[in-house]
């Protein structure tokens, strides 16, 4: 072992310590994603891309252009996810024009094993 080596062995060894301690702390935050596609931990399954979600909220933005609505939900039970605000695709682009910014609705919506979370349906909260 040469001199260079000697000294810099304990700088290497620490550097991979703290590497491998940031890795473990940031693989224990994703448990809260499971069940969001394409954000599992692994250690659970997303549901199958047939599970249909209902949900109640508020229409935060509307990107007629892309065909996305970003809503403030509460909990769809179906998907194991707490409320939270999500932009989703519509797959009926056209639903778009009739909706407003700050309104109240339900929506169903499913998730793309190939893409984002999709929905199929929505309407004014009754």
């Amino acid at each position: 072992m040469t001199r260079s080596t000697k000294r810099s062995g304990p700088a290497v060894v620490a550097v991979l310590g703290m590497i491998l301690a940031a890795s473990t702390v940031l693989a224990d935050g994703m448990d809260d994603m499971n069940g969001m596609p394409g954000m599992s931990s692994g250690t659970e399954h997303a549901p199958a891309a047939s599970t249909v979600g209902h949900a109640k909220g508020i229409i935060d933005a509307i990107d007629r252009k892309a065909g996305t609505v970003t809503i403030t939900h509460g909990p769809i039970r179906e998907f194991g996810w707490k409320g939270m605000t999500m932009t989703f695709d519509l797959r009926d682009r056209s639903a778009a024009k009739s909706l407003k910014k700050g309104e109240h609705v339900t929506f169903d919506v499913i998730l793309d094993p190939r893409g984002p979370a999709v929905i199929t349906k929505i309407g004014p909260a009754n």
